[in-house]
C-alpha cells in the first residue's frame, strides 16, 4: 500500500516542481543544481536549496544531499556518488547535443539514473508533423529513429522493483527516445526515471 503510493506520488513530481513561486537560489546553488545532480533533486530539496544563500549554508546542504543518499554511512567512501560520478563521465562522452553535454540529455538523464541499457534496439516510427503552408497549416507523415532502452528486472534497483510490483506493474522498465535532428527526446519511461531519482535516497 505504503509502495503503491510511493508509485503514484512520483507521478506528479515534476509538476510539483515547476508548481511553486519560490525565491531563486544563490548563483552557487543554482549552478550546482542545474547540472546533472538536477536529475536527482526532489521538490522538497529545491525549495530548500532556494534559501541557501551563504557558502557554508551550500556546502551543508551538499554534504546533507548525498549522505541522503550513501547505501553505507559507516564507510569512508559514497559508492552512489561515485557511481553518480562515473555514469555522469559517460554520459558526457556518448550523448553530448551540440553544445549540450551529455549528461544533461535525455539519455544522460537515463544512463545516470539506470546505468547502461542492457537491452536497445533501433526502429523507424511514423509521426504526423506539421508544415506550414500558404494560408493554412498542413501535416505530413514522416518517418523517424526511435531508440529503445529496455532494462528487465534483473538490472533494475531492488527497490524499484519492489514499488513496480506492488503498483501491479511489470516489474521491467523500458525507455523510448525519438533521434531528432538536433536533440533527443524522451518520448516514454519519464515516470520510470522520477522514480528511480525519488527511490535513490536511503533515508527518507
Amino acid at each position: 500500500m505504503v509502495a503503491a503510493g510511493l508509485l503514484a506520488a512520483a507521478l506528479c513530481l515534476s509538476a510539483a516542481a515547476l508548481g511553486a513561486k519560490e525565491p531563486k537560489a544563490s548563483k552557487e546553488m543554482l549552478a550546482w543544481a542545474e547540472g546533472p545532480v538536477g536529475w536527482l533533486l526532489l521538490p522538497s530539496e529545491w525549495r530548500e536549496l532556494r534559501r541557501v544563500e551563504e557558502s557554508a549554508g551550500a556546502v551543508n546542504f551538499i554534504e546533507g544531499f548525498w549522505r541522503l543518499r550513501d547505501p553505507d554511512p559507516g564507510s569512508s567512501g559514497n559508492a552512489f556518488r561515485a557511481q553518480f560520478s562515473a555514469r555522469v563521465e559517460a554520459a558526457d562522452q556518448l550523448y553530448a547535443e551540440g553544445p549540450l553535454r551529455g549528461s544533461l540529455t535525455a539519455r544522460g538523464r537515463a544512463l545516470i539514473l539506470l546505468g547502461p541499457p542492457p537491452q536497445m534496439r533501433l526502429v523507424s516510427e511514423e509521426v504526423l508533423t506539421p508544415r506550414p503552408g500558404r494560408g493554412k497549416q498542413r501535416s505530413a507523415m514522416r518517418l523517424i529513429r526511435v531508440e529503445i532502452w529496455h532494462y528487465p528486472e534483473a538490472d533494475l534497483p531492488r527497490k524499484l522493483v519492489g514499488v513496480l510490483r506492488a503498483a501491479d506493474r511489470e516489474p521491467s522498465v523500458e525507455l523510448k527516445f525519438r533521434l531528432g535532428r538536433r536533440s533527443v527526446e524522451l518520448a516514454e519511461g519519464a515516470n520510470s526515471l522520477i522514480l528511480a531519482a525519488r527511490l535513490a535516497l536511503v533515508q527518507d
